[in-house]
């Protein structure tokens, strides 16, 4: 399983992947698993494909084939929404790492009415916390080059796997109840005291951006290319991708899903749960008594894994990105120190600006916009064009099928952007 398919994989299975998958547990228990099983086959051609154009293309990054292949301004486009949205996604999951490595402690974000002394210490504490996780994580993916990043990513993978599988191991006392939510329904919304209901329409659409994200089609070409993968790779590539993108990362979202709705829907305030901290917060059914409190610990674990390996994949590809968009040597080689000091300066910068500063909420409303609306449809044309063309690919072009699930994914990712518009115009304007 070692490779850029695991590497993608525990990107994706990432802090805002937990988010999405736990409150669709929460607030619709077992009823939108069957969502996991409809958006894995797009999943999987999708990264598979961008792996394709890079391991077809093995001295030409996507960025360069994106200029070459079909306009300049297209690629500044994509790469002027990415990075920003990539440095708040860095600065996010520095935030869920600490807080998580924190909450194991039962050190919990402060709430409004905590006293000034605990807020003080737990922004002490944040700090110090996110400098020295920043610096090993720099270790891990510096120390040994590129291969030991891949065999660090899978076995964080394999961490990830494990943690969500034992939260949620408890859960399959419910196996008939499981297995019912994998037949297509959309359940009712979920009604609050206090505030909108909870839509099932949009916990579907979340679900599926989950895995929609352009960073990892985007950035897998790189990743194969780094790999020294050849022509000869691509039916190994595929596999691996099922493996990775399709067993491992499919049982991962059903595992959470289940855990959210057999520790989080009986709970009497579920509707009330809208982050990931508060879902690992209240997950004490998990365990049976009396070991309550390490569902939650185990949880905690689990999505500080998950922050590590999507910290690592967002500052690579956004390095890649950079580089290669102004001609600059991409390739994660032990002598490109270019490279190194790009990958130090995102990870580093954004241990350091996560507790002090973040991102105006307009901009950041923009930059989701951008991605949500422009970004993701136009990866997936970028995308279908490369991959049926003979310059770029040669003999190996898209087969039927293949053109069928990307058409398909397209087709999802501007659904998506048609749901997210009148929610972006609303903030923007209001």
């Amino acid at each position: 399983i070692v490779g850029p398919a695991a590497v993608i994989a525990a990107g994706t299975m990432g802090a805002g992947a937990v988010a999405s998958l736990i409150l669709a547990g929460a607030w619709f228990r077992y009823d939108l698993l069957w969502v996991v099983l409809v958006i894995l086959p797009l999943f999987v051609v999708s990264v598979d494909t961008s792996s394709r154009i890079g391991t077809l293309t093995p001295e030409e990054g996507m960025f360069a084939l994106i200029r070459r292949q079909i306009n300049p301004g297209v690629a500044w486009l994509l790469l002027l929404i990415n990075v920003p949205v990539h440095v708040l996604i860095m600065m996010g999951q520095v935030s869920v790492m600490t807080s998580a490595l924190l909450s194991t402690f039962g050190f919990y974000p402060p709430q409004p009415d905590s006293v000034a002394n605990y807020t003080d210490n737990y922004g002490i504490a944040e700090v110090v916390l996110g400098i020295l996780c920043a610096a090993a994580i720099l270790w891990l993916v510096l120390s040994h080059g590129y291969k030991r990043m891949q065999r660090a990513m899978t076995g964080l993978m394999i961490l990830m796997f494990v943690c969500f599988l034992v939260v949620a191991f408890r859960g399959f006392i419910e196996l008939p109840d499981i297995l019912t939510g994998f037949i297509p329904s959309i359940p009712p919304d979920l009604e609050r005291p206090d505030g909108p209901p909870r839509i099932a329409t949009s916990s579907i659409i979340a679900m599926a951006g989950a895995a929609l994200a352009p960073a990892a089609l985007l950035g897998m070409p790189y990743l194969s290319e780094d790999a020294k993968q050849t022509a000869s790779d691509l039916k190994e590539n595929f596999r691996r991708s099922i493996v990775n993108l399709g067993v491992i990362f499919g049982a991962y979202a059903i595992f959470v899903v289940i855990a959210g709705g057999f520790a989080l829907y009986p709970l009497a305030n579920n509707a009330e749960i809208e982050t990931v901290h508060e879902a690992g917060r209240v997950l004490h059914s998990a365990f049976p008594e009396p070991f309550t409190a390490t569902g939650s610990i185990i949880f905690s674990l689990g999505v500080f894994t998950a922050a590590i390996t999507t910290l690592i994949v967002a500052a690579q590809v956004t390095a890649y990105f950079c580089l290669d968009m102004v001609n600059k040597s991409w390739h994660f080689t032990a002598d490109n120190r270019l490279f190194h000091l790009v990958l130090i300066t995102l990870i580093m910068g954004a241990a350091i600006l996560a507790p002090f500063w973040t991102f105006p909420a307009m901009l950041k409303v923009v930059l989701l916009m951008g991605i949500n609306v422009l970004v993701i449809p136009m990866v997936y044309v970028v995308l279908i064009y490369l991959v049926n063309v003979r310059s770029v690919v040669g003999e190996y072009t898209a087969e039927w099928w293949r053109n069928g699930l990307l058409l398909l994914g397209l087709a999802l990712s501007i659904a998506l952007a048609i749901h997210k518009v009148p929610h972006y115009i609303e903030t923007l304007t209001g």
